[in-house]
């Protein structure tokens, strides 16, 4: 059991990682820390400029008549507002899109990307989302005893347990094109839990809505992950600094901070935009592209600040200029 344990605990502690403080008095700017990379940053990142997004009220097109529309509307808004490079517009912005889409809570939540495209010019995405799913149930347990070594018998007494689960399908249109950016993996959520009762007869959901609407609710909070990789915070390495005894010992200054929700230990992905020509077309384009994921070593310079400790393989190449982006933390385990 205690290796199991310790398993755990080890593999919780990978997966959180553990923040490293950098002893700045060991680094200075040094020639190659002046340079800048071939292809800066574009202006809306420099500008931290987050894409606007409308959220449509989610269609409920369960057995629950609609009232887990504007609850799962209401936790759709919680979770895009925090953590993700997104900025929700206020409900007034959003009653008027309503209104002018027409848009109703009981029907399936289809509409033409096209028409949405035409709704709001100042709104980069729409979020379009249902409750395809919702159930609940009760599962009664009689009574029972067990002998433990010693011959000590134990009763164990009947038990009620209720669950309730429920899946969300939700997908972004861009109304810059009209066209689907992203259809995410449908959300699933169970929530549950258990009491001692005196019989079967007592055992049964006595609030079916107000569990369905617990499971929707963690439904959308399972889906954070994708959200934030979906729509991540987008800055860039705004300076770097070189240990003068060691050239691959290098840190850089990063303009994604508290204000950003990133903490100390928390893991970012450092990225570079580069050319690429085609040979048919004749022309040329620009991608991003991942390096190294990165720890977020410290947040003390600002609000919209914090260092990094530059991975040794790419610490050579990195430029002041060069991208950074969030990403979820992923869990293990979700219930």
């Amino acid at each position: 059991m205690f290796v199991r344990v310790g398993a755990l605990v080890l593999m919780l502690a990978l997966a959180s990682g553990c923040a490293t403080t950098i002893n700045l008095s060991k680094y200075n700017e040094l020639e190659v820390d002046k340079k800048d990379c071939e292809i800066l940053p574009p202006d809306y990142i420099v500008n931290k400029k987050k894409p606007k997004v409308a959220i449509l009220p989610v269609a409920d097109v369960t057995d629950f008549e609609g009232r887990l529309s504007k609850p799962a509307q209401e936790t759709l808004t919680q979770t895009l507002t925090a953590g993700t490079g997104l900025d929700v517009i206020e409900r007034s912005q959003m009653d008027k899109l309503f209104e002018e889409a027409k848009f109703k809570a009981n029907v399936s939540g289809d509409m033409d990307p096209e028409a949405l495209a035409n709704l709001a010019k100042e709104i980069d995405f729409v979020i379009l989302g249902s409750v395809s799913a919702a159930s609940t149930g009760a599962k009664f347990t009689e009574a029972s005893s067990y002998k433990d070594k010693k011959g000590k018998v134990h009763q164990i007494a009947a038990s009620c347990t209720i669950s309730g689960e429920a899946t969300v399908n939700v997908r972004a249109v861009s109304t810059a094109t009209g066209a689907i950016h992203k259809v995410f993996t449908p959300f699933k959520g169970r929530v549950s839990g258990s009491t001692e009762v005196r019989g079967s007869y007592e055992c049964r959901v006595k609030d079916p809505v107000q569990l369905a609407l617990e499971a929707t609710a963690k439904s959308i909070e399972n889906g954070r992950d994708s959200f934030m990789d979906a729509f991540p915070n987008f800055g860039y390495v705004s300076k770097t600094m070189t240990n003068p005894k060691d050239g691959k010992d290098r840190i850089a200054v990063i303009t994604l901070g508290r204000n950003d929700g990133l903490k100390p230990g928390d893991r970012v992905m450092l990225a570079k935009y580069v050319k690429s020509f085609d040979r048919i077309k004749k022309t040329d384009s620009v991608s991003l592209q991942d390096l190294s994921e990165v720890q977020v070593s410290e947040t003390g310079l600002g609000d919209e600040q914090s260092y990094i400790q530059l991975p040794e393989e790419v610490a050579s190449e990195v430029t002041v200029g060069y991208i950074v982006k969030t990403k979820s933390a992923r869990r293990f385990f979700r219930f």
